[in-house]
């Protein structure tokens, strides 16, 4: 896959897809910088130390039975599986697959004013470490 244009990207919470009401993702991903500098340096030296992760969604919003309110709100306090890639094509080289567990820490079930599409916007720390698969 070279450059596109995020239409087509593949998203499953808990095992449920959520593709189709997705409207957008950010997965983000650092390392602590943890400096080293010693007595006698004339610069500042660091090492990655741990690291973390965050993923924030936007998603219509959809009331119905295990639809998106009812599968964030059942899961607020835990931990659930969420798979991310970039098209719903299968995985390889062009469309790796993020998988890792987040946990829900929170929902938004009213995020409109009068007249607006109704969306569910949420952040969510990711809960271990995030994989990254190519076949």
């Amino acid at each position: 896959m070279a450059i596109f244009t995020a239409t087509d990207y593949s998203l499953t919470i808990g095992g449920t897809d959520f593709s189709a009401v997705l409207v957008s993702a950010e997965l983000t991903i650092e390392a602590e910088d943890v400096e080293t500098t010693a007595m006698g340096d004339t610069y500042r030296t660091r090492v990655g130390g741990l690291k973390q992760a965050s993923v924030t969604l936007e998603l219509h919003q959809d009331f119905a039975s295990s639809a998106t309110d009812d599968t964030v709100f059942t899961a607020l306090g835990t931990s659930v599986a969420i798979v991310l890639k970039p098209t719903s094509a299968a995985v390889g080289a062009g469309n790796p697959t993020y998988s890792f567990n987040a946990l829900v820490t929170q929902t938004q079930p009213f995020n409109s004013s009068v007249g607006d599409l109704a969306t569910m916007s949420i952040t969510w720390p990711v809960d271990g470490a995030v994989t990254k698969a190519t076949s």
